[in-house]
């Protein structure tokens, strides 16, 4: 488990090695009848072995795990203008393999989404200065260098707060300019398999087109009012191939975007998407996270307060209220 701080630091716990410690009371030593108070139970505290990571220059917004296939590999992003890729070289001991050039970004790195992993070693980022770019390892790591790209200078006006990297290959944003973006690859697809003998030819041709492509603009998602904090595209482990997206806003709204089942439409790039308010909290809502399957949604916001929403079958989304 990875943590980051405003400290500047980014702390590495491996749960799976714990010190264990126990801690008792006094018995009752005030002079009280003890059989009216018996002494407190012992308590047994598990310490997980911890790994600090330095580097950085400023806080550390977000840290998030690639996919096992690509190893122990963790990207971070800070008030630094920078994103790190870090990489367990032995147990507990990690080393920075990579960090976006200087002045790559002009401002804060807001945040960081990996991208699903039969998509390739790739992790988008977003920041102040407006920007949406990837960075990306050339041969699923394994003495393969990195490379970062812009997707595009200008995509959020004023600057960037969220990015995510869906299961289609698409890229969603969302910043000051009270909107949220979607980003796909252009250029014509490849349809035939080019006569390849083996699945590991035809996945590296597969990623060799993908970097050949550009990105572009595919969708502005507009309803909110107020700067869009956060943007989250759901997964579809479920096995839907209904594509949806969350969004939560300063307004105090989060939006769950749906893509459209229009039969007219015969390609993604004509599809739209309709919006259905999920809630309006009245404060801003800050961050949403997913669940797994990608029927339930935790949404935090200024309040302190996180509540957990679920979809039913009829589309409409109702609190998951605690016992």
């Amino acid at each position: 488990m990875a943590t980051c701080s405003s400290d500047r630091t980014i702390k590495v716990f491996d749960t799976g090695t714990t010190t264990t410690t126990t801690t008792s009371g006094d018995g009752g030593g005030d002079g009280e009848n003890v059989a009216n108070h018996p002494p407190p139970q012992e308590a047994i505290v598990e310490r997980a072995n911890a790994t600090t990571l330095t580097g950085h220059e400023g806080p550390v917004w977000q840290v998030s795990w690639a996919h096992p296939k690509f190893g122990a590999l963790l990207a971070s992003c800070s008030f630094d203008h920078t994103v790190m890729i870090w990489k367990e070289t032995s147990s507990n001991v990690f080393s920075r393999v990579y960090v976006t050039p200087k002045g790559f970004f002009d401002g804060s790195v807001n945040a960081i989404s990996w991208a699903p992993h039969e998509f390739g070693c790739a992790v988008a980022a977003c920041s102040s200065d407006g920007s949406v770019a990837v960075i990306s390892s050339n041969s699923n790591v394994a003495g393969g260098g990195w490379r970062s790209e812009k997707i595009s200078n200008e995509a959020h006006a004023v600057g960037c707060t969220g990015v995510s990297w869906g299961q289609n290959d698409e890229i969603a944003s969302c910043g000051c300019d009270n909107l949220c973006k979607i980003w796909t690859r252009g250029g014509a697809q490849d349809g035939g398999g080019g006569g390849e003998s083996s699945n590991h030819n035809q996945h590296h041709h597969h990623n060799q087109q993908q970097q050949q492509q550009q990105w572009r603009l595919k969708k502005e998602l507009r309803g909110h009012s107020d700067w869009v904090r956060d943007v989250q595209w759901a997964p579809n482990n479920g096995g839907s191939n209904v594509q949806q997206i969350a969004s939560c806003s300063q307004d105090g709204k989060v939006f769950i975007w749906t893509e459209s089942n229009n039969n007219s439409s015969t390609t993604t790039a004509n599809k739209d998407y309709h919006s259905v308010l999920l809630n309006d909290f009245k404060t801003a809502v800050w961050r949403l996270s997913w669940s797994v399957v990608g029927n339930v949604l935790a949404v935090s916001d200024a309040n302190n307060q996180v509540s957990v929403w679920k979809e039913s079958v009829d589309g409409a989304w109702t609190q998951i209220q605690s016992k």
